[in-house]
């Protein structure tokens, strides 16, 4: 792994970037390529920003988000893989990365295995946190677009600064970006309170049928296609109901079933005592010890059992 002065070194000889997000991106992932990607066109280096998905609407507070392109075009000489634990997470750009010749992997994940030409992976709450760090590092100011972009990325991916990984580093940066301008008023309205009636109701659906295991230590929501079609709902409408699980007492660990479509299963997890990257990792996911996600194909029951015995070997005994 290269150090953040080598990275910083390195980018600022490239002539141009093509950033990517991982599909179904968060506000971690937008937020970090798109305020490297300004910061880059600040210093005259051409830079774009990817993602194999669509951006879900909710981040179009921003205006920076409607500018990132779904279909690759042009040369660059170097791509810069964003907050991505897995190559494979970056969808049909995997190959067209793979076979560069000059690759660079900035993210924050335990589970990341280094597949870049360069790697700078720092486990930090957020990959906002890293890009501040090397924005400051490249001596680029950090404007007020660049500073709600990367608190929508700190804020999102700590849960409005609720979750175990928040560091005093965490506050620090976030302390940093508000000065800056950051409206964490405005970005906390859109990414955690704000909703369409449609998902209001998904919400009620899914959290009435609500699963409990392993002595209620571990608690499953899950989202059927069908649920989504009676609420004229959309999958990215998801976000957050995991964090809703994890408020029920005695749950430990939680999951978000999310039917993608028949026998195929996108599950989220999230733990206060377990470790759930060692819980994604049987299913070829990944991610953070108290944090992580996996796909997983088969019959619902089965699917269900699976995740089951996995939480319960990493449960404490109690």
């Amino acid at each position: 792994m290269i150090s953040i002065s080598e990275l910083s070194k390195k980018l600022l000889a490239e002539k141009s970037v093509a950033l990517f997000c991982h599909v179904r991106p968060d506000g971690d992932s937008i937020g970090s390529a798109l305020a490297l990607s300004l910061a880059l066109e600040t210093l005259g280096i051409r830079a774009e920003v990817f993602c194999d998905d669509q951006i879900p609407s909710r981040f179009f507070f921003l205006n920076a988000p409607k500018k990132i392109k779904k279909e690759f075009c042009g040369d660059y000489s170097a791509l810069v893989a964003i907050d991505c634990a897995d190559v494979t997470r970056l969808g049909s750009f995997t190959n067209i990365f793979s076979q560069h010749k000059n690759t660079y992997n900035i993210d924050h994940h335990i589970s990341n295995d280094r597949y870049a030409k360069y790697s700078y992976v720092v486990n930090s709450a957020s990959n906002c946190e890293n890009v501040y760090d090397l924005i400051c590092q490249m001596n680029v100011d950090v404007t007020q677009e660049i500073a709600n972009l990367l608190a929508m990325g700190v804020m999102t991916d700590t849960g409005n600064f609720r979750h175990k990984n928040v560091t005093a580093q965490t506050l620090f940066t976030a302390g940093k970006l508000l000065e800056k301008g950051a409206d964490l008023n405005n970005i906390y309205y859109h990414m955690f309170s704000a909703q369409t009636k449609q998902r209001a109701k998904l919400f009620g659906v899914v959290m009435s049928k609500l699963r409990y295991f392993i002595d209620g230590r571990f608690a499953v929501a899950t989202v059927t296609k069908q649920d989504l079609q009676n609420c004229e709902a959309q999958p990215d409408e998801t976000e957050g109901f995991i964090d809703f699980v994890m408020g029920v007492i005695g749950v430990e660990v939680g999951a978000c079933v999310l039917e993608m479509q028949k026998n195929k299963y996108k599950v989220s997890l999230r733990s206060k005592s377990a470790d759930v990257n060692a819980v994604a990792s049987t299913f070829g996911g990944g991610g953070h010890t108290l944090a992580s996600g996996c796909q997983i194909a088969g019959e619902y029951e089965e699917v269900i059992d699976r995740i089951r015995e996995a939480v319960n070997r990493e449960l404490p005994v109690l």
